[in-house]
């Protein structure tokens, strides 16, 4: 019961910063990609930008699941399943960030080996004018 109270407390604390920080509007001068490339000038430079973005994606997917795994643990109180459940997951999101590690060097090396740069395209657009 105490771990629902202090977890509904957090809660309560976050959605109040939330709506606090949300009172600010900002309004634009001008759209902001006008005047600029947008979209994508061949299937390749879609590729390398969809590679690069499911990898962003799966990083912060790791790091989700290793906090998940810590909080997990901390609230677990001694039990061992609940340990045992929180050490799996943080195990399950290490042997997922080391796949992902050679995922990505078996990608650079591949795109080195056929001749074109995987990652190296991907900026990300500033929103200023």
């Amino acid at each position: 019961m105490k771990k629902l109270a202090a977890l509904s407390s957090g809660i309560a604390f976050l959605s109040q910063a939330v709506t606090t920080f949300a009172q600010e509007t900002i309004q634009l001068q001008k759209p902001v990609l006008q005047g600029r490339n947008v979209g994508y000038t061949s299937l390749g430079d879609f590729i390398n930008k969809a590679i690069t973005l499911a990898f962003i994606i799966a990083v912060i997917a790791v790091l989700i699941m290793l906090v998940w795994g810590a909080i997990q643990w901390i609230f677990s109180g001694g039990e061992k399943e609940a340990v045992a459940g929180a050490r799996n997951r943080i195990i399950h999101a290490l042997i997922g960030l080391a796949i992902l590690a050679v995922a990505f060097a078996l990608a650079r090396v591949a795109g080195q080996f056929l001749g074109f740069d995987i990652f190296g395209t991907f900026t990300i657009p500033s929103p200023g004018p």
